[in-house]
């Protein structure tokens, strides 16, 4: 049901006074029933509730879709068969972004997630869990994950620990965490909502001559003008209204110019603010300010950003690789790096810092800047500016130029 056909009073020949609507209370497991009114109302409620949640859940998802899981063996960096599947292709039916803003927006909606390696074809792919039942907490024992859902495969899994990449929030549930926190500002958003109505709307007032309110069922006669006649008329865009005598109709209360929603705005912002600090995401990302942007950016990165994607690699690296892998130095590192935009024609100067002073060849440069590398070996060295040398070195050249001074 709309709002309009609220306003109309009917939904399918039936009044809507007289419909409910059923719906499963998570905290109790129960049944609760709600008027039609109550269902409208919580339905506005959920849709403010899950924009705020979602907003902040897509930023910290497409952040990690976009960051570069590279793979090592021994202490260099290949692109191997797990690169592939990490950063291409997890499985059969899912691209590495939605892969991974599936299973961080899963994270955050229920506190953790269950991603299974599945070896199919002699190719290992990543299957993101649809449910399973929670396993008993045995510090010295290994977890049994029972009824493990993936898909609609008919037949569930019973996996070890050691057979799953979980990976888990917090205690608390940010979910619930934002529900309570929205809780406490519904009542004050629905309160400016009301008030922005009332003083946007049309009132009248209307005075009864004593000749009118004499006459033979006034109270009738009168109740029924107003439905027929006046409301009809404050609600339409344009109509006539019907003069009688003994009936003065005057403007009363409202605002004689439209009101802005500023009020409300700004509540729904605060909405947005302490969702956003729930996720550790400073508010000036959602909020869209510019100022202190740079500055936001560098924060949200270290607090929300760096700490899942540690994570996410140390989880790909004791459930991939194993101890014995691990010495052998195979390892998954989630490079943040990448989320932000590098512009290299803005950075120039400092490009030419980091060549210059060996630590990147020009292919990590185009690299960085999403460009393709040069397929020469000389793209791939690391360069050193002439004049960059030790302290021993300069001595011992300051040193060799008095001496030829000398003997000059």
């Amino acid at each position: 049901m709309t709002r309009e056909e609220w306003n109309l009073g009917v939904f399918d020949g039936v009044p809507v006074q007289k419909l409910s609507y059923e719906k499963l209370d998570a905290a109790t497991g129960k049944t609760v029933t709600l008027s039609c009114n109550d269902w409208l109302y919580y339905r506005e409620e959920l849709q403010l509730r899950e924009l705020a949640f979602g907003c902040c859940v897509n930023l910290i998802a497409r952040a990690i879709a976009n960051c570069e899981f590279k793979t090592f063996e021994g202490r260099a960096e290949a692109k191997n068969d797990y690169y592939y599947m990490l950063n291409v292709e997890p499985n059969l039916n899912e691209n590495s972004t939605a892969f991974w803003q599936n299973a961080i927006f899963r994270l955050y909606a229920y506190n953790e997630v269950l991603i299974v390696p599945v070896q199919k074809n002699r190719r290992l792919m990543l299957v993101t869990a649809d449910s399973w039942t929670p396993p008993e907490n045995y510090p010295t024992r290994e977890k049994i994950y029972e009824g493990v859902q993936l898909g609609d495969e008919p037949n569930t899994r019973r996996l070890k620990e050691s057979e799953v990449l979980h990976l888990t929030l917090n205690n608390r549930n940010v979910k619930n965490v934002v529900d309570a926190i929205y809780n406490s500002y519904n009542k004050l958003i629905q309160t400016a909502m009301k008030n922005n109505a009332w003083n946007n709307g049309q009132h009248m007032k209307v005075h009864v001559g004593q000749v009118a309110s004499g006459q033979n069922n006034f109270e009738q006669r009168f109740a029924e003008m107003l439905e027929s006649q006046y409301k009809p008329f404050l609600h339409s865009d344009s109509g006539i209204l019907p003069e009688f005598d003994g009936f003065d109709f005057q403007p009363f209360g409202g605002s004689t110019s439209a009101k802005d929603t500023r009020d409300i705005r700004a509540l729904v912002d605060d909405i947005f603010t302490f969702t956003a600090r729930g996720f550790g995401i400073p508010p000036v990302l959602l909020l869209g300010n510019v100022a202190g942007m740079s500055d936001a950016i560098s924060l949200w990165l270290t607090t929300a950003i760096d700490p899942l994607a540690a994570q996410i690699g140390e989880e790909c690296n004791r459930k991939l690789f194993g101890l014995d892998g691990w010495k052998q130095g195979f390892r998954v590192l989630v490079d943040t790096s990448t989320i932000q935009h590098f512009d290299m024609f803005a950075n120039a100067a400092n490009v030419e810092k980091i060549v210059g002073s060996a630590v990147w060849s020009i292919n990590d440069i185009l690299t960085k800047c999403g460009q393709e590398p040069l397929p020469y070996d000389w793209a791939d060295k690391h360069w050193m500016t002439k004049n960059i040398a030790t302290i021993e070195e300069v001595a011992r050249a300051a040193t060799s130029q008095q001496k030829e001074g000398q003997n000059a």
